[in-house]
């Protein structure tokens, strides 16, 4: 996240989550922005409601000029956060490099 953009980002992610009512923990690499967001759902309302906040962090952070993930992988949960920043090309690129070190990769 671009230094200008953090606190607008963060107020983001504390008023989307105050209002959703879900419990979470930000923790991350705040010498560089990046901030990770972890939500702790309760049961299959909260999880649904947390996977579409993500979504909405991911476009929210690519529309502030940041992206969505930087050292570490998107993860099976959160598939669809990086399509907000990555060309198809893109995706296909890091497929490859993913099937390359893990044959076992679906």
């Amino acid at each position: 996240m671009p230094d200008e953009r953090l606190a607008d980002m963060w107020a983001v992610y504390r008023n989307a989550l105050g209002g959703a009512g879900l419990e979470w923990a930000a923790f991350g690499h705040i010498g560089n922005n990046h901030v990770h967001i972890n939500i702790l759902p309760r049961d299959m309302a909260d999880l649904q409601k947390a996977l579409e906040l993500y979504q909405m962090f991911a476009e929210k952070a690519v529309a502030f000029g940041g992206s969505v993930s930087a050292e570490h992988g998107i993860g099976k949960l959160k598939p669809n956060s990086s399509r907000p920043c990555s060309a198809r090309r893109n995706i296909e690129e890091m497929r490859a490099v993913k099937k390359a070190l893990d044959p076992n990769y679906c």
